[in-house]
């Protein structure tokens, strides 16, 4: 009668797990700030020009549009790295004046090792010649609550000093001009503001 007792309490306890840790996991998101000095308008033309994210996003050589529009939804465009591999990017949300959000993807496939990765650019006036830069980061990763355990462990980490060092390259470029170097990222990361890490969304 015990022997019963205890395999179906660790029946129940099995499929308890298994059944957490293969349910859809909910969307965890990292979120950065910066504060550029250029006034909100000259930001908007710098953001909403699709075509320059190497002149900010560390490890990107070049960027090339490949689709016809070259802003607003459906605007598609490739980010080269180094070793010529590139990720696509496409426009699924656009605000004009204040921001967008793109898909990131390989053809047809979220971008390893997520289920669903999206990046948000936001920007809002913040006093004169000022303009407040928001990034954030939403993704699911497979595997239920241990693939959001893991991602906690592991991808959260990475994604935050990433974040990191795109806003500080930002801020670099959009007040000088010129593409930033891995000394500029260096030199402003301690501008950024990380957003305290929260639950999933």
């Amino acid at each position: 009668m015990l022997a019963r007792s205890v395999r179906a309490l660790l029946a129940a306890w099995f499929a308890l797990f298994v059944g957490s840790a293969l349910a859809e996991n909910r969307a965890q998101q990292v979120s950065v700030s910066v504060l550029v000095q250029l006034a909100h308008d000259q930001a908007w033309a710098n953001l909403r020009d699709f075509s320059v994210a190497h002149n900010y996003v560390p490890g990107l050589t070049r960027t090339e549009i490949v689709s016809v529009r070259r802003e607003g939804i459906g605007a598609h465009r490739r980010v080269y790295e180094e070793d010529g591999d590139f990720l696509e990017e496409t426009i699924i949300e656009w605000q004009d004046g204040q921001g967008f959000v793109i898909k990131l993807h390989d053809g047809d496939k979220p971008m390893m090792p997520f289920e669903r990765a999206e990046f948000s650019y936001r920007i809002e006036p913040s006093g004169d010649d000022q303009t407040l830069v928001v990034l954030s980061l939403t993704y699911q990763v497979p595997w239920g609550a241990v693939g959001e355990t893991l991602a906690d462990w592991f991808i959260r980490p990475v994604m935050e000093d990433r974040l990191v060092q795109v806003a500080a390259g930002m801020k670099h470029y959009y007040e000088t001009g010129r593409p930033a170097t891995d000394e500029d990222r260096e030199r402003l990361a301690e501008a950024v503001q990380l957003a305290p890490a929260g639950g999933a969304i």
